[in-house]
């Protein structure tokens, strides 16, 4: 973290190796943006992580459940670079839509938290694992459907 200073007026940083824990919800927390756009791979934790201390998440089109275009992150739909700018150039003309943006982040964080997943997810499908498992039923899941022809 010596390399990112406190005087550091950089547009973009690129960490090229792992970020201790600390340090990376200080750079999540006071970067403009967190950035990791992706086609093929949905941002997951990362986004989470930018939210949870009030950063601002960018994600991609690829599947993220937990956001919500324009109220607790910017999503792009696109590779086009323009759109972020456009996206986050909007988002800065309005400070009051930034700063909510940054408490919807936080509330959609601890949703998301390990015990609120725990919680919600894994919970109940150990009371149906333990359910079944005693009468010697495999499973009361419904069975997946086939696939259309």
């Amino acid at each position: 973290m010596e390399a990112v200073g406190a005087d550091t007026d950089a547009d973009v940083i690129n960490l090229q190796t792992p970020v201790d824990p600390d340090s990376r919800r200080v750079l999540f927390r006071s970067a403009a943006a967190v950035l990791a756009n992706s086609s093929h791979e949905p941002f997951g934790l990362v986004g989470l992580e930018a939210m949870a201390v009030g950063g601002i998440a960018c994600t991609g089109c690829s599947g993220e459940d937990y956001v919500v275009p324009g109220r607790n992150a910017l999503v792009l739909q696109t590779d086009d670079p323009y759109e972020f700018v456009g996206l986050y150039g909007h988002l800065q003309d309005d400070p009051t839509q930034v700063s909510a943006m940054r408490r919807a982040g936080r509330a959609t964080a601890r949703a998301f938290s390990w015990e609120q997943v725990v919680r919600h997810n894994l919970l109940p499908r150990l009371a149906l694992v333990r359910t079944n498992g005693s009468s010697g039923q495999q499973s009361s899941l419904p069975a997946p459907k086939p696939a259309a022809a």
